[in-house]
């Protein structure tokens, strides 16, 4: 439709249109002018006009219709390369159709994959969240454990500042207890006064004595203490490498199972393909064996009514009934086998 508008005629007189504005333009001018056309009709129509402007120059009397007059024929010169140009945009539109439909198919096709990479994807991350729930829960356990052992601890601490003091008391009184009667009984013996003395440094040995037991426990206490803590905390982070490892070799373990199905998938299509042609060549076999056995059949029918007649007539010859019974009973024997062996 756009190129009929670019004729020679139209696209020559916008040219002189154009010229005689006195000022630049080009192609863009000129197919806004026509009001449509092709540029690469535009384009050549455009390089004629200029051509023919030394005709216009060396005989500036030449009318305008003589120069649209070689328009027309320049028209009918470049009809067939307009017929070309229109069919090679419709190539065009046809390969580029294609190719969106391509492009639209192979989007599709790519967007399914993702689609299920993203299930499979979430899949595996809501499991992980799940192992990483576990891991804090118990990381939190064992947190409040320590903050137990913590307690402990402390209260430990407690009851030995809290005996040490009650031992500085208990000192305090007996010193004080000594000066008291030290002061109330001067006049004492030096064999009594040895004899508390003796007394008062057992007591002091054995609350020192006790002190230090005191201290010595409360100190292995701590350092076992801090020895569980620090192997729950060293544990806790085995754990946590353990399972951060797991959790690797069980995405990768995953990967691996993945392609390992899709090869297999891919395997057994081609087996289920060449099922389907032995089935398929089975069947056939089947035909042919049932045909040739209906036939055989047919045959031994065939063979057993003659040869009924054939006993039918020896014993009426005969006369013998144990003889036509037993000849029966042979003949029925055989075909069985027969029958049998076929099968």
């Amino acid at each position: 439709m756009s190129l009929k508008k670019a004729t020679p005629k139209a696209v020559f007189y916008a040219c002189e249109q154009l010229e005689l504005l006195d000022r630049p333009w080009n192609r863009d001018d000129v197919r806004l002018n026509i009001g449509g056309g092709s540029f690469s009709v535009i384009d050549p129509l455009i390089q004629a006009w200029r051509k023919l402007q030394p005709i216009r120059h060396v005989a500036p009397t030449v009318p305008t219709d003589l120069l649209i007059q070689v328009a027309t024929m320049l028209e009918l010169q470049i009809s067939d390369y307009v017929s070309e140009v229109e069919l090679r945009d419709k190539e065009r539109e046809a390969a580029l159709l294609t190719l969106n439909e391509t492009v639209s198919e192979n989007l599709q096709y790519m967007e399914s994959e993702l689609t299920e990479q993203l299930a499979l994807s979430q899949q595996v991350n809501h499991e992980l969240e799940a192992e990483c729930s576990r891991v804090e829960y118990e990381l939190k356990e064992k947190a409040q454990l320590l903050l137990a052992v913590e307690f402990k601890f402390q209260v430990s601490e407690e009851a030995a500042i809290s005996l040490s003091q009650r031992l500085k008391e208990q000192q305090a009184f007996f010193e004080s207890s000594l000066q008291v009667q030290k002061q109330s009984q001067q006049d004492e013996s030096a064999r009594v006064l040895e004899l508390h003395q003796q007394q008062i440094n057992q007591m002091k040995m054995e609350a020192q004595q006790q002190l230090v037991q005191q201290k010595v426990e409360l100190i292995d206490a701590a350092q076992l203490s801090e020895n569980r803590l620090m192997r729950l905390l060293d544990q806790g982070r085995n754990e946590l490498k353990e399972s951060q490892l797991l959790h690797s070799e069980k995405l990768e373990a995953f990967t691996r199972q993945q392609q390992a199905d899709k090869q297999l998938g891919n395997e057994q299509v081609h087996e289920i393909k060449s099922l389907e042609i032995s089935l398929h060549q089975i069947q056939l076999e089947a035909t042919q064996l049932a045909a040739k056995h209906g036939a055989q059949l047919t045959l031994l029918n065939n063979d057993k009514l003659s040869l009924q007649r054939q006993l039918t007539e020896q014993a009426a010859e005969k006369g013998g009934l144990e003889s036509l019974a037993s000849s029966i009973k042979q003949i029925q024997d055989q075909m069985t086998k027969d029958q049998m062996t076929k099968d």
